[in-house]
């Protein structure tokens, strides 16, 4: 297996994920219900973008160099 192959990471995915359940749980502890599940949605899916356009920018930087 060839290590310089590096697997990408989608962070916009795993914010997905995570900012779901995230705000599923928070949602259901707080009020009891999971209708504001989608708060944690949104917030995951904006934060794991910025957080991929920042990785993929740094990248791009470091292979122009």
């Amino acid at each position: 297996m060839d290590k310089g192959i590096r697997k990408k990471q989608s962070f916009t995915g795993l914010g997905l994920v995570f900012g779901t359940a995230l705000g599923a749980g928070l949602s259901l502890i707080i009020t009891g219900n999971v209708l504001w599940s989608g708060i944690g949605t949104a917030a995951g899916l904006i934060i794991g973008a910025a957080i991929d356009s920042h990785v993929n920018k740094k990248n791009k930087d470091q292979n122009m160099d």
